[in-house]
């Protein structure tokens, strides 16, 4: 199964401790509350949880800044791999250490287009 998510990939940053708890801020805090909507409207809300050990397939396509100098997007592959994992527990899949196996692309979106994601699934079993 494929999808895309037309939402600009971001990297997972830290989360802020205090004495209540982890709990996440900034462009991070959004992106994750914006994809999870953005899940639901792709998938729908009855979409079966996936509980076999999966392969997955993640080309990203970052948001490309006015000016860059950059080839490809500095944040570490596995950062912007976390975020979007992370989001999909509970929606696609139960959790994602049933991930056996990934294959990931991160690189600009085309010029003046806003930044997505494309994910594929494929079960173990």
């Amino acid at each position: 199964m494929d999808w895309t998510f037309p939402i600009s990939p971001i990297a997972a940053s830290r989360p802020r401790v205090s004495r209540y708890g982890a709990y996440f801020t900034g462009p991070y805090k959004r992106f994750r509350e914006e994809a999870a909507e953005c899940v639901y409207d792709i998938i729908g809300t009855d979409y079966p949880l996936i509980e076999s050990p999966l392969h997955v397939d993640l080309e990203l396509y970052i948001t490309r800044p006015k000016s860059t100098k950059l080839d490809c997007p500095n944040a570490d592959i596995d950062n912007f791999t976390k975020a979007i994992f992370d989001v999909m527990n509970g929606k696609l899949w139960v959790d994602d250490k049933q991930i056996r196996s990934m294959y990931v692309t991160k690189q600009w979106a085309p010029k003046g287009e806003p930044g997505y994601f494309t994910l594929g699934i494929n079960s173990k079993e």
